[in-house]
């Protein structure tokens, strides 16, 4: 994943000089997405199901998007569209990465499916992560093992909608290769 970040500004995808990449938090992530993960499969996937790479990649981008690993050197007076929504576009460009799709923001005929997709990662509050967040601001580490959460209803409709489009998107015969 760390990888997938710092390609984002080695590319110019992200503007290196006016963003940083705070690797501690892919950590976090990732702990988190474990979390809403087995909150998710718990509210809707039989035992014994299979994981899905289509559900991976959502909840993925979810967790990227709510523990944001990238900031604006200054928010406040941010540039350009990149530089605004850079946790956004790298939780698609990671999650379209998994689907073997790739996002072009440019790409003829998708500019408003990315900027629509965009605004869903960036409205994803992952609600169900509340316990899990409160006990990283009071530095307070825990085994992931002692959560017992249940998806929220507020996040199942960020979720189920993620899912849903790039499950279309991953499914469609003229999806670019990556």
């Amino acid at each position: 994943m760390c990888d997938v970040a710092r390609e984002l500004l080695d590319s110019g995808t992200l503007p290196a000089d006016r963003i940083v990449l705070r690797e501690p938090r892919i950590h976090i992530l990732t702990r988190g997405y474990f979390l809403l993960n087995k909150a998710y499969k718990d509210w809707r996937i039989p035992p014994a199901h299979a994981n899905e790479k289509i559900r991976i990649a959502a909840l993925k981008a979810i967790a990227i998007a709510r523990f944001q690993p990238f900031m604006p050197l200054d928010p406040t007076n941010a540039n350009d569209f990149a530089e605004v929504r850079c946790n956004e576009i790298f939780a698609l460009v990671y999650a379209l990465g998994m689907l073997g799709c790739k996002f072009a923001l440019d790409s003829p005929g998708k500019v408003d499916l990315w900027l629509r997709v965009l605004d869903i990662i960036a409205e994803s509050t992952v609600e169900t992560l509340g316990p899990f967040i409160a006990d990283i601001n009071r530095h307070k580490q825990r085994p992931l093992e002692e959560y017992v959460l249940t998806l929220h209803d507020r996040d199942k409709l960020a979720i189920n909608s993620l899912i849903s489009i790039f499950e279309l998107v991953a499914n469609k015969p003229d999806a670019p290769p990556p």
